[in-house]
């Protein structure tokens, strides 16, 4: 027998073996997009509930989604932390067209993870997580200096996963062929964050007091944390927030809830600004460009970018600087969540320049002001 019918023998066996564990009825999901603006691997979620009350004889571990052309992409099942289970996967739609997708019970596949997120307890309760082009870290309650909600960009040149290694290594600060940390926060907001402001002085907040990981990939990695009550003209507000961190784009979703006496609380969405080379102020997002700010050849290291996005329907948003920050300035509803996106990225590390970046900032908001429309038969 020849090597081509061994082959055909074993795809037939395979292709036969996945017809018997494949079961029920599937779910045909139609994900359009009515933008102007072709969508890469957007991730699009589902209420799992809903699909199970519906096909019982799918599950958490037996749940797949494929895509027009029957091949399996990657899932992931997770639960919130108000309880709520959901389905996600990313999908692919160009402008003004839609994509159709496939969610049944079948044998599911060893995806790669892209995304990672842990406690690191060795080094001062950092947080740090990362995706398949960017990484980062918060701080926590053991480290001194310095205190704020502001976040660390950690710069990458590699789609693989860096935060173990470097964390190991205990040498992030020098570039060893993925990419490197010459990123200085300091007492700011760092990479971007969310933080009330009293005048002209934005109050940093501090670092988390509590973690919990809702989730550790394939397409997603999320953590709720909360913090300690810090004073803002004479009241305390308190903290909750969550990071989201998706496989495939250069932002994190921070969704955030504060709480505090009155109706109302003046913020902003900020990020420290150091040796600015460019800067761009758009409807709900500011993108701008500057030197390596930690390091000691800033020439040698390349540039690096960063990005805010403001939720769309969030009224009477005005971008200008503040206390050395460049801001984003609006109102947000004690105990209603307030979501914002943070970006970075770099010029080692496929940001080819301050141009292109204004750009992928200016897109990431255009997206969210115009969501995929998602439709489950």
């Amino acid at each position: 027998m020849g090597m081509k019918s061994i082959f055909s023998i074993a795809a037939a066996a395979l292709a036969a073996a996945m017809l018997v564990s494949c079961g029920g009825q599937d779910l045909r999901v139609t994900v359009a997009n009515d933008s102007q603006l072709d969508r890469t691997d957007e991730t699009i979620e589902l209420d799992f509930g809903n699909i199970i009350a519906s096909h019982p004889e799918i599950t958490a571990d037996n749940v797949v989604v494929t895509d027009a052309a029957g091949v399996q992409i990657p899932s992931q099942v997770y639960t919130e932390d108000y309880g709520m289970v959901k389905l996600i996967f990313q999908a692919t739609v160009p402008a003004g067209e839609t994509a159709e997708y496939t969610v049944k019970a079948c044998e599911r596949e060893a995806y790669d993870t892209l995304v990672f997120s842990r406690y690191v307890p060795e080094r001062l309760d950092d947080y740090a997580y990362e995706n398949n082009r960017i990484a980062g870290r918060v701080y926590g309650p053991a480290l001194e200096d310095p205190r704020t909600l502001g976040p660390d960009i950690w710069l990458k040149r590699v789609e693989s996963l860096v935060v173990d290694k470097r964390y190991e290594l205990n040498d992030y600060h020098h570039d060893h062929g993925d990419g490197m940390d010459c990123y200085k926060v300091a007492n700011t907001l760092g990479g971007g964050a969310l933080a009330p402001y009293s005048g002209d002085r934005i109050v940093l907040g501090d670092n988390y007091s509590e973690w919990n990981r809702l989730c550790n990939g394939p397409v997603r990695t999320k953590v709720l944390f909360k913090y300690e009550p810090f004073d803002v003209d004479g009241h305390l507000v308190t903290l909750k927030r969550e990071f989201a961190i998706d496989a495939n784009t250069n932002f994190i979703k921070i969704s955030n809830w504060f709480m505090t006496p009155g109706d109302s609380l003046d913020v902003v969405l900020g990020a420290v600004l150091h040796d600015v080379i460019a800067r761009t102020d758009g409807d709900h997002y500011i993108a701008f460009t500057e030197k390596a700010s930690d390091s000691a050849d800033p020439e040698a290291d390349g540039d690096i970018s960063v990005g805010l996005v403001v939720d769309a329907e969030e009224p009477g948003v005005e971008a200008g600087t503040m206390d050395g920050h460049a801001v984003l300035k609006y109102t947000v509803t004690p105990g209603k969540r307030a979501d914002v996106w943070i970006g970075s990225g770099w010029s080692k590390g496929g940001i080819e320049s301050p141009e292109v970046w204004a750009e992928m900032v200016a897109d990431f908001a255009y997206a969210q002001a115009n969501p995929l429309k998602v439709t489950v038969e």
